[in-house]
Parts: C-alpha cells; structure tokens; sequence
C-alpha cells in the first residue's frame, strides 16, 4: 500500500488523525502483541486487559490508561498494576480510571509523579482565538493543581441563580468566568496597565445609545450592541468627550461615577442582594439596575434603583419583565409567557437577614 508505518496505513485507511491512529497501534501492540522486524514476536504486554476488552468489560479509553501508566512503572509492577487497574476500570469510567492511576503511581513512583506535576506546569497555555462571527474560542491547559484553584474560584459563581436559572452547566461555568473577571475589575487589586486601574472601556455616541442603533467598540475591538451597553451603564463610570465634525476629540470631560457608595449601601441596606424574586445572590454579586434606564432620564437615586445579579440583570433587560416600587420595595411583572395574569412578586428570599 506504500505506508511507511502501521499508523500512517491505519490514519489514511480509517481516516482519523495522526495522533489517534499512533494510540490505536501502540493500544494493539500491547493488548495482543506484535513482531519485530526479524520476525521474533513480542509477546503482550496487557493480557489482562486484552481479555476485559474482548469481553466488552473495559473500553479503548480505559486501556489507553492502564497502557500510559504500565509504560512509566519498572516491569516488576506491570502485573499487579495492571490487574488493579483493569479491575477498577470495570467499576470507573475513564477519567476516573487516570485518577487511580496516578494515585498508585504516586505510592510507587512518588519522585516520578513530582517530576511529571512540575513538567504538567510548564505545558500550562491559555488562547483566545476569535471566530469569524466575532466571538472568542478559548483553549489552553491547566496543570492538575491550577485547575483545582480555577475550580474552587468558579465553582460557587457558577451555581444555578434560583429555580428560575434554566441555564445549561457549561453556561453557568462561562457566566461564572465572566463574574469572576468583574469581580476582580472591581476589587482595585489588579497592578496598573498603561498607566491606569484595568477596566472594561465601550466607546459610543450619546445618540446610539439613546435611540439603541449602530454599534459600540470595547478597547479591544469587540462590537457591543447598545442593548448590552445599557446594562454595563446601570453600574458604571460615564466619560463625556465631545468630538468636532471629524470625530476628532475636542474636550473630554471628568469621570461621572452613575452609582455612589451611598446608593450603593442604600441599595444593600434594603435589598440585600438580588432582588430578582427567588434569588438568594448576596450583595458582593449584583449590579445596581436603574428601573428607568439612564439613557432615557431614569435618575441614579436608591428609590428608582435595585441591586441584581449579573444573571437576572440580563433577563431584565432581554424580557419583557417590569419592576415597579411599592412602598418602598421593588416587584416584579413577569412577562404574559411566564405568568398570563401578569401578577406582581418580589423576592422574599432575604427576609430577615441582617
């Protein structure tokens, strides 16, 4: 056939790629043996395995552990690892299976697992890769102990916001990224980048935003739709520049921070938290929402003003709820799809917290 090697027949023939059909040979070298190029055969190295995975016990993907972690262990442990392993994988699904392999390996072999973790950190990556519709494909890889920290940073921001919060897992692990990056925005803790405090930066006329046409521009090139922008300026930090004919800046002006740290306690004294009917986020996860945007004349006082999580701050504004003040506490008209009586809630969720 003209392959220069097994695996370049077998990714040609089947059709998969190179590093797929280099697993496929190395896993079939070792379940049932292979023959040198003098003829002398080499016998199996996982009989054991061999037989699960006739039996369709064990899968590919549990033979490839059992193969990576028999390849770095000195042969006189091959045959009790091997038999652990292969009967852990009839009860443990891959993942789980590398898991218990490198915990056995690690009593075996503790300085070899130390090596590989610091090895693990310096293949450690991370890209954002825009697409051709303008959002952002993220990949990288994290050492096994980085992601535990990531995981324990997310984790708790990325919980369901209430009965109401139909998100998928991996969405509510996207939207707890994004929270987390705010967070820390806010914090004032990050070091200065070109001379000021990190910050999200839009850019957008007064008109576009007024009347919701065109598009806005973050520093970094993204397009932002006015519908967005209004969100981000409920709890924000306007700077008016006025431009000549040209777009040319001729005056900037100061700083006008929308909510202050009086409307914002204000908020939290009364709120205490998301007010959103349900959700039990506490204050530190909300934005301060104007009831009457800003853009529209909505004024940035406490009694026009509630605290929401980022979460139920975009249903907000992409549904077609109403919130309306009663004696002094916010209520909530659900859209006629989700209730057709259109009946007035509030959240009771922080009653009685201090």
């Amino acid at each position: 056939m003209g392959a220069y090697s097994t695996a370049s027949f077998l990714r040609d023939t089947v059709r998969i790629t190179p590093a797929d059909a280099r697993r496929r040979v190395a896993d079939a070298n070792a379940l049932f043996g292979s023959i040198t190029l003098t003829g002398q055969p080499i016998e199996p190295q996982l009989p054991v395995a061999a037989k699960a995975l006739a039996a369709g016990a064990i899968s590919r993907d549990h033979v490839q552990v059992v193969r990576t972690t028999i390849d770095k262990l000195p042969v006189e442990h091959h045959a009790d690892v091997e038999q652990l392993l292969v009967e852990e994988a009839t009860r443990f699904e891959p993942v789980t299976l590398g898991k218990i392999a490198t915990r056995t390996r690690a009593h075996l072999q503790p300085e070899h697992v130390v090596l590989e973790e610091q090895a693990a950190r310096k293949r450690m990556e991370f890209s954002m890769i825009e697409d051709i519709d303008g959002t952002i494909l993220l990949r990288g890889r994290l050492s096994p102990e980085c992601a535990e920290v990531l995981k324990a940073a997310l984790s708790p921001l990325a919980k369901p916001a209430g009965k109401d919060d139909d998100r998928s897992a991996a969405r509510r692990w996207a939207d707890a990224l994004i929270e987390l990056a705010h967070r820390i925005l806010n914090s004032d803790t990050l070091p200065q980048d070109g001379g000021r405090r990190p910050h999200l930066a839009i850019t957008i006329s007064y008109e576009q935003l007024r009347d919701q046409i065109g598009l806005g521009r973050g520093d970094f090139g993204a397009f932002i739709t006015p519908q967005t922008i209004r969100q981000i300026a409920c709890d924000a930090g306007i700077t008016p520049i006025v431009l000549n004919s040209e777009g040319q800046p001729l005056d900037v002006g100061r700083e006008q921070r929308l909510v202050t740290q009086h409307i914002r306690a204000a908020l939290i004294a009364r709120d205490k938290g998301c007010s959103f009917p349900g959700c039990d986020r506490p204050p530190e996860w909300t934005d301060a929402h104007h009831i009457i945007p800003w853009i529209e004349g909505g004024i940035t006082s406490a009694e026009l003003m509630t605290l929401l999580c980022r979460y139920h701050h975009t249903t907000i504004h992409e549904q077609d709820w109403e919130i309306v003040m009663r004696n002094g506490i916010p209520y909530y008209i659900p859209p006629a799809w989700v209730d057709p009586a259109r009946k007035a809630i509030r959240n009771t969720m922080h009653v009685g917290v201090a």
